[in-house]
């Protein structure tokens, strides 16, 4: 008799310890967004696009003239270097690496230059994003959020988790304009 209290008590405590992940499970609610989806169709994250390419375009045609120079530059060595004495080839290539070399230097300049346009365009507009994610995640009772990404080690999630339009409402409402003219902080609606 003892025993088969003992064995009662041992298959409770089982089904108590079973049921309990269970519980935990149905009480635990898990969505996801797409940030990359958020910022091409939400209306601050299209003017976000729109400043970066501007500014890209802007500095493309500075580089033309460098890239068909360099061209020229090998060209010229490659066809005529046969003909040239060695002192005449090693001072066209010396000309050739330091042009090169200032040419890279340019091309750092532009990316840092639109890394910093990046970052004051974009740091607002995540900012906010945050602020909403949060806001959905408290009043939808929602335990945690994940960004649908591979990057983020995220490898597959139901559709019926995305929440990504949902967010893009809620900031198109919050911040239905980006200033994007200086780059600086957003116009957000209160």
């Amino acid at each position: 008799m003892k025993s088969l209290r003992i064995a009662f008590c041992a298959l409770c405590a089982l089904l108590i310890a079973g049921a309990t992940p269970a519980l935990a499970a149905d009480q635990l609610k898990i969505a996801t967004f797409n940030v990359q989806q958020v910022i091409e169709k939400s209306k601050a994250g299209a003017e976000a696009r729109k400043a970066l390419e501007a500014k890209k375009a802007e500095l493309q045609p500075k580089f033309k003239g460098d890239q068909d120079a360099l061209k020229a530059m090998a060209d010229e060595i490659e066809k005529k270097g046969s003909a040239w004495s060695d002192e005449v080839k090693a001072s066209k290539e010396r000309d050739y690496q330091k042009k090169m070399r200032e040419y890279q230097l340019k091309v750092e300049d532009a990316q840092f230059e639109m890394k910093q346009l990046e970052r004051k365009v974009l740091d607002p507009l995540f900012k906010e994003l945050q602020t909403i994610i949060n806001d959905i995640g408290k009043t939808e009772g929602i335990s945690l959020i994940f960004e649908k990404s591979r990057s983020n080690g995220l490898l597959y999630a139901a559709d019926s988790l995305d929440i990504s339009d949902q967010v893009i409402k809620a900031l198109d409402a919050k911040l239905p304009t980006l200033n994007v003219n200086t780059a600086t902080t957003p116009k957000a609606k209160k």
